[in-house]
This record gives structure tokens, C-alpha cells and sequence, in this order.
């Protein structure tokens, strides 16, 4: 059982190949919002390691200095792994310290070095991974972008709380005409 629940994540990438513009743009806006695991090398100095578990998970409430480990792949394309849980970790037996991080916590960790990489992958050694540029990736968290999202979900909450009164008010009509 994984720690993360990515499954709508997991099941868009099975159909990534058929995805029309608009199911990857689905795609996309899962991705940002997803909370993703990150092989690290912490710094060890920003850990209080004497009340640190070594037998389990460590929630950690203060902030932590880190690097996002990389490796160089094909045509030395730098590229940042990330995994949607841990049984995809554990496919590539990577031997790591891995971090659960919130895409737009790794977009603000990226921004200072970000041409110190080309890609990000989903999954990398999956069937089903994903590739990303690091430019496309960024740009995910543009402003403008954001706030377009942001004012679909907002019409599409409208919809449904609308769809929910008119529900009520037929719900209402029927019990007191006893329909």
C-alpha cells in the first residue's frame, strides 16, 4: 500500500500514447496538483538525527536542505526520476533517500538551477513512463495558467452546486405533490 494516492495520475499515463490535446491537458493539471516521490541527498547538518526512526517514515517539520538527484540518460539528457508511489521506486532499485514532495514545491526547488537539467521522468523504467521537458514543466506554474485553471474549477463548482439546487428544488416539488 502506498503512502501517495496517484491513481488518477497512474491510469491517464496507461493512455498517454491515445490522449487527445484535451485529455493531456487533463493530464497535465493532475501532474501539477500531484504529490510526487523525489530521490534526494539530504543535508545531513538540517536533520535533528537524534530523534530520527530508522525503522520507518520520518514526517519532518521544519525545513530540510536538500539536492534532487539526476542522472544523465540517453544523448546526456540530464533527468530528474520521480515516481507516483513506491513499488515504481523499487522497479528501478534505486537506493536513495526518496522525499514526498508537491509538484509546485519541486517547480520552486527547480527555478534557481533549472539548466542544470533537461527532463523530468514519471515512472522511468515503467511501461507506462512519462517524459517532460524541464521548460514545459515550469511553464506549468505560469501565472496565467494558473488562474485560467483556477477560474474553470471555480465555473465547474458553480455548475455542480447549481446542478445540486435544482436537484433539491425537484426533490422538494415531488415531496410536497407527492410525486
Amino acid at each position: 500500500m502506498s503512502i501517495l494516492y496517484n491513481e488518477k495520475l497512474e491510469e491517464l499515463m496507461k493512455i498517454q500514447s491515445e490522449m487527445s490535446e484535451e485529455e493531456n491537458e487533463h493530464f497535465l493539471n493532475e501532474f501539477r496538483k500531484s504529490e510526487l516521490l523525489v530521490p534526494l541527498q539530504i543535508e545531513l547538518d538540517s536533520l535533528d538525527l537524534e530523534n530520527m526512526n530508522l525503522e520507518g517514515l520520518n514526517e519532518i517539520n521544519k525545513e530540510v536542505k536538500f539536492h534532487l538527484k539526476s542522472f544523465v540518460g540517453p544523448n546526456g539528457i540530464k533527468v530528474i526520476p520521480i515516481f507516483t508511489d513506491e513499488e515504481n521506486i523499487h522497479d528501478v532499485q534505486l537506493n536513495t533517500t526518496v522525499g514526498s514532495l508537491f509538484m509546485r514545491d519541486l517547480y520552486k526547488s527547480i527555478v534557481p538551477i533549472q539548466d542544470s537539467f533537461d527532463q523530468i521522468i514519471i515512472n522511468p523504467s515503467a511501461e507506462n513512463e512519462y517524459k517532460i521537458s524541464i521548460d514545459e514543466f515550469l511553464s506549468l506554474f505560469d501565472e496565467e495558467r494558473e488562474f485560467e485553471d483556477m477560474m474553470k474549477e471555480i465555473e465547474e463548482e458553480e455548475m455542480r452546486l447549481k446542478a445540486m439546487e435544482y436537484e433539491i428544488r425537484r426533490l422538494e416539488q415531488a415531496a410536497l405533490y407527492g410525486e
